[in-house]
């Protein structure tokens, strides 16, 4: 690619390109797609082709506006803005290194630090965000959009932003194509959205994703990539090891530093029918994790025919009144609408909740919160023992929440207040965890208010 500069010399942009890349660029420039996902391994030069795309697209459209988003504006800095920064024309273009400049390049025109914004000399604004607060470009339109590494954008949901950005694309010059870079880190929405293409929990779970045939996916192995300079490095690093799909491939492993690593779908979700692996007579019991601007989270767990526990049901909502979990003076809500058996429910420790889940039927009380000794609980269930050997701890394929924060939730978020994909997670350990420690429980209702025994099923 060419441009001109304001002494009308032409100045290349770009470079060389390996079959992978350039069949991603084939299918940005098809006009068939709203949304282009380039999926590579480990130095398969997602960030180089994203920012030539954007500079590429940017010179042919004058004062025009382009989007880059990192997961966020710390990770950004030292990874996908730095990448973009060393692809444009000319010297010392990276700020912060020394004499480093953006304006260096003779493509731009001027550069704001603070606001992470590059002015081209053609008028074209390219801005530089975070996913973590995508909400604040939502009033912007943009001819392109790059979102780099999105399998990393741990507390955006992907579904929503991508209902935002191709609002945001509807621009007289176009393209009005969004680009996804990234490697397949973890099960989690990510994956659901360019592997599984279906349909996030509450908007049809299992079903097929609408916009899929206006979404192309490139996948690329980074063993083909000629232009990669430590290959044979990689290759010994990762080849034959858990993580050999992700880094080499272009595929999905599991994330880095997870708490649960030992969980997967292939051994922990079952395909047989759940109820046959329930007894009859069996009783379950519940989690419960109060929340607003948080989800708030009601699991059942069952046991098995085997020794083991199964959850089956999840109640996850957010910016909901309790009431609309249950109320026991109308006889409302999810456990009511969905006819709950009542049995042991263990709770976080908000006494109003309790006294109405017990006025329900339940046997309410406050759940052991300990980290320490609850997490490596839950990890000795997940353990996969005996003769014949047989994990301790099974979720239905029903409860998506659970199973995306079992394959998302990292040592980096234990004991963090942010918003981390622990919240079923935490009303699971709650249930697990006090059972155990907890064998003997009390019901205790609220005086005259013992409800009656057709209420409870």
């Amino acid at each position: 690619m060419s441009a001109t500069n304001q002494t009308s010399e032409p100045v290349e942009i770009g470079g060389e390109y390996w079959d992978a890349q350039l069949r991603a660029f084939d299918a940005l420039e098809s006009g068939d797609y709203d949304v282009v996902v380039f999926r590579a391994g480990y130095g398969g030069g997602k960030t180089l082709f994203g920012s030539d795309y954007v500079l590429g697209e940017a010179m042919q459209t004058p004062n025009g506006h382009s989007l880059i988003l990192a997961p966020d504006k710390t990770k950004g800095g030292p990874a996908t803005y730095k990448g973009f920064y060393e692809r444009l024309p000319g010297e010392n273009t990276v700020p912060n290194d020394a004499d480093g400049d953006p304006e260096n390049s003779p493509i731009v025109a001027g550069h704001h630090g603070t606001k992470h914004r590059v002015t081209l000399i053609n008028g074209h604004i390219i801005q530089l965000g975070g996913a973590d607060i995508w909400s604040r470009f939502a009033g912007t339109e943009f001819n392109v959009i790059w979102c780099d590494e999105v399998a990393h954008y741990g507390t955006t949901d992907l579904y929503d932003l991508h209902e935002m950005l191709v609002t945001r694309q509807r621009t007289e010059q176009g393209p009005n194509v969004t680009l996804w870079t990234s490697t397949g880190n973890g099960f989690n929405q990510f994956y659901d959205i360019t592997e599984r293409q279906i349909q996030p929990d509450g908007a049809g779970g299992e079903e097929p994703l609408p916009w899929r045939d206006r979404m192309k996916v490139v996948v690329g192995d980074t063993r083909d990539n000629p232009f990669h300079n430590e290959l044979e490095k990689m290759k010994a690093q990762f080849e034959g090891t858990e993580r050999e799909k992700q880094a080499l491939e272009g595929g999905f492993s599991a994330a880095e530093g997870l708490v649960y690593g030992q969980f997967s779908r292939e051994v922990h979700v079952p395909e047989v029918d759940v109820d046959g692996l329930i007894p009859e007579d069996a009783t379950p019991i519940y989690g419960y994790d109060a929340g607003w601007d948080h989800p708030r989270v009601l699991v059942q767990w069952y046991p098995t025919h085997h020794d083991q526990w199964i959850a089956t049901d999840c109640y996850y909502a957010s910016e909901m009144a309790f009431d609309d979990l249950c109320d026991p003076e109308d006889r409302s809500g999810y456990v009511y609408d969905n006819d709950l058996e009542r049995g042991p429910l263990y709770a976080e420790h908000e006494p109003e909740h309790i006294q109405k889940f017990n006025q329900a039927g339940f046997n309410a009380q406050k759940a052991s919160k300990s980290l320490d000794e609850g997490i490596p609980f839950v990890r000795g269930l997940l353990e996969v023992k005996g003769d014949p050997e047989r994990p301790g701890l099974l979720v239905s394929d029903d409860c998506v929440e659970l199973v995306q924060e079992f394959q998302s939730y990292k040592e980096e978020h234990v004991g963090s207040s942010g918003d981390v994909p622990d919240h079923v997670l935490d009303a699971s350990r709650y249930a697990l965890f006090t059972h155990d420690s907890e064998p003997e429980t009390t019901v205790h209702y609220k005086s005259g208010s013992m409800p009656s025994q057709n209420s409870i099923r």
